[in-house]
């Protein structure tokens, strides 16, 4: 009979299901052909449950008492799997947001350790967390600048680092016309997106007191000067207003053309 009901669970491993009492060998080829059969099986062993996860992660809707290193395979072969797993551990959570960061989703009040881990892996993952901390922020924009379009109301220092990854932030940006200046002190190149809504003496002004800086950096001076829409006399602006730095890094931007 067991031969039997083995040629039957070859041909369909959820013939498991009419069978009285199967035996372990039969359990087993039953979900190693095919996990979901172990919706049928009645207290499976830890093997038995490892071995319908291995061949489908989703297995784990039909395990209601899972341990957690099962738990942990599902998540690591499949990241949404997260969503079928009953009382999950913090353990079990931060595996799944280091398998995928979109699994950030299934998780409630998730801790910034998980929410650090989710944005690292995947930076767009930042629009399932509610109210990320600043810290948050500052990671999945690092990661990738355009993270800034999922944020609500980001901190001013995560615009800033989006605007320094890359100008066309300033599009997915609210700001006032202070923030602005501190925004176009950190990338001239805003200017390009806003140059129609502002005067033209609010740049200057701005880039006066940006080239002043005694640590201004080089990448600032050259997109200042390669600045097309912005139409003045930029190098005698730097050598009329420029830091002892500006000037040099002036010197060293003509002699490089």
């Amino acid at each position: 009979m067991e031969n039997n009901d083995l040629k039957k669970i070859y041909d369909n491993p959820l013939y498991i299901r009419y069978i009285d009492n199967p035996s372990n060998e039969l359990i087993l080829e039953a979900v190693r052909r095919n996990g979901l059969a172990i919706r049928y099986v009645k207290n499976p062993s830890k093997e038995i449950k490892e071995v319908a996860i291995k061949n489908n992660p989703l297995a784990v809707e039909y395990i209601d008492d899972i341990d957690e290193d099962n738990s942990i395979l599902a998540v690591k072969l499949l990241w949404n799997s997260l969503k079928y797993i009953k009382n999950t551990s913090d353990k079990v959570k931060l595996e799944a947001v280091k398998a995928k960061g979109w699994a950030i989703q299934f998780i409630e009040n998730p801790t910034e350790e998980m929410q650090l881990n989710a944005v690292n892996k995947d930076y767009d993952s930042i629009k399932y967390i509610k109210n990320p901390s600043e810290e948050v922020q500052l990671a999945a924009i690092r990661k990738y600048w355009a993270a800034i379009k999922f944020i609500n109301n980001p901190s001013l220092e995560a615009r800033k680092e989006a605007i320094k990854g890359n100008e066309e932030a300033i599009n997915y940006i609210n700001f006032d016309l202070d923030e602005l200046k501190i925004l176009v002190g950190e990338n001239i190149k805003v200017v390009k997106y806003v140059y129609d809504s502002i005067d033209v003496d609010f740049v200057v002004n701005v880039a006066i007191e940006k080239v002043k800086e005694e640590e201004i950096d080089e990448k600032y001076i050259k997109d200042f000067l390669e600045l097309e829409i912005l139409e003045m006399d930029k190098i005698n602006f730097i050598r009329e207003y420029g830091s002892k730095k500006a000037k040099m890094l002036l010197v060293d931007y003509k002699l490089s053309r």
